[in-house]
C-alpha cells in the first residue's frame, strides 16, 4: 500500500495518521457507537482480526514531520497490528479549503488522538500563532476526544537540526507541561520503544471505550542486544538510536574531544569517554553526560558496569594542516551513549 506524503500538499500541515481500527464480532451484531453497546476487536484469529462486519474507530495520529518519520512508521507498524487501516491520506489534499480548516475537520471524524511530540514546534501557519500540531491538539480537546501522549525524553539524543530554539522551542516548552499537567504523559527514547508503548496503551484505551479487546497482540520481533550491536557495528547510521544493555570494565575515563561530542550531539565539556571491551566481545567508546560522567569518574579502574545505552552515530568536521595549508575533513563517530547505570561491581583485590 502506498502512504503519501501530506507534507507535499500541505507544508504548513503536520504529519498526521487517520487510522480506522476495524472491530469484529463473529457472534454479535455491532450497532453503532452511541447506542452504548460493547465493539469487539478480535485478534485471536492468526492474530489478525478477520472483518465480517466494519464499524470502524478511527484513530489521529499527530506529529511534526520532518524530525519524526522512524517514529511514525513505528507508530503505524503498531496500528496495524490492531487490524488498522490507513486511510484518507490521498483524497485529503484534493479537498478544497484552507490546510489547517481540513486537518481541524480531520481530527473532528476521529474517536481517539494520540499526540507523538519530539523537540520541535513546528510551523506555525499563517494567521495563527500556534503550530499545527498545538491546533491538532486544542481541537481534540475541544471535542473532548480520548487522548495519549508522548513526549520524547529530554536525555535521548537526537541530531541537532532536529531541536527547536528561538521561540518555538519555548512555545514547545510550555505546550509540554500543559500536557504534564492535563494528561498520564507517558515518555518515550527510541522508534522501537514508541511502537512497544503504542500497542501496550491502544488496546486499554480502546477497552475504556467500550471496543473488547480480546486474544493476544503480537509484537514485532525485537533483536536482541548483541543483534542490534553486531548491525551497528556494519551499518551505523541505520542503527543509530537504539538501546541495549551493556557490561563493561572502567578504563581511563577522559574528557571527550569536541568534535565527537559535536558528531555525536554531546555536550562538550560535561562529557567524558573511555574505550571498553564491552560483555559481547567488541570494543567501543562508551559515553556518559553530566551526572553520569560524575559517576564514571568516581569510579575505580577495573570496576564492572551495567548500564543502559543508546548507539550514537554522527558526522564532524575536523580541522586539519597539511603543507602549511589548513583544510578541513569530515569524519563519522560512533560510540555508545549511557543513559542509566544499572549496577557496579568493584574490581577485585
Amino acid at each position: 500500500m502506498h502512504f503519501p506524503l501530506i507534507s507535499q500538499a500541505f507544508p504548513r500541515c503536520t504529519f498526521f495518521l487517520i487510522f480506522a481500527c476495524w472491530v469484529h464480532s463473529a457472534h454479535e451484531t455491532v450497532t453503532p457507537r452511541d447506542s452504548g453497546s460493547t465493539l469487539t476487536l478480535d485478534l485471536a484469529s492468526n492474530n489478525m482480526a478477520q472483518a465480517t462486519t466494519r464499524p470502524n474507530v478511527p484513530v489521529f495520529v499527530s506529529s511534526t514531520f520532518t524530525d519524526m518519520q522512524a517514529y511514525r512508521r513505528k507508530v503505524r507498524d503498531a496500528l496495524t497490528q490492531l487490524e488498522a487501516v490507513v486511510r484518507g491520506m490521498e483524497q485529503f489534499g484534493s479537498k478544497p479549503g484552507s490546510p489547517v480548516a481540513e486537518c481541524l475537520e480531520v481530527v473532528q471524524t476521529c474517536r481517539l488522538y494520540v499526540g507523538v511530540f519530539g523537540m520541535r514546534y513546528g510551523s506555525v501557519p499563517d494567521g495563527y500563532d500556534k503550530s499545527m500540531t498545538h491546533l491538532e491538539y486544542d481541537e481534540a480537546q475541544k471535542l473532548e476526544l480520548p487522548s495519549l501522549i508522548y513526549i520524547l525524553d529530554d536525555s535521548h539524543p537526537i541530531p541537532a537540526k532536529d531541536v527547536e530554539t528561538g521561540p518555538g522551542a519555548e512555545k514547545l516548552e510550555a505546550l509540554k507541561e500543559h500536557l504534564k499537567r492535563r494528561h498520564v504523559v507517558s515518555f518515550f527514547t527510541t522508534p522501537e520503544d514508541l511502537q512497544a508503548r503504542i500497542m501496550h496503551d491502544v488496546p486499554a484505551q480502546l477497552g475504556r471505550m467500550g471496543v473488547e479487546v480480546t486474544g493476544e497482540l503480537v509484537k514485532a520481533e525485537e533483536a536482541s542486544d548483541l543483534e542490534v550491536l553486531k548491525k551497528f557495528e556494519i551499518l551505523p547510521k541505520l542503527f543509530s538510536g537504539r538501546q541495549v544493555t551493556i557490561e563493561f570494565p572502567i578504563g581511563n575515563v577522559r574528557s571527550a574531544f569536541s568534535e565527537d561530542c559535536e558528531a555525536l550531539h554531546l555536550e562538550h565539556g560535561a562529557t567524558v569517554t573511555c574505550h571498553a571491551r564491552i560483555d559481547s566481545g567488541q570494543t567501543f567508546y562508551i559515553y556518559g553526560e553530566r551526572e553520569i560522567a560524575l559517576k564514571l569518574l568516581s569510579m575505580p579502574k577495573g570496576s564492572t558496569v551495567k548500564a543502559r545505552a543508546n548507539t550514537a552515530f554522527g558526522v564532524a568536521k575536523q580541522f586539519l594542516i597539511a603543507d602549511d595549508e589548513p583544510f578541513t575533513e569530515r569524519r563519522s563517530e560512533t560510540g555508545l551513549v549511557i543513559t542509566q547505570i544499572l549496577s557496579t561491581e568493584p574490581t577485585e583485590a
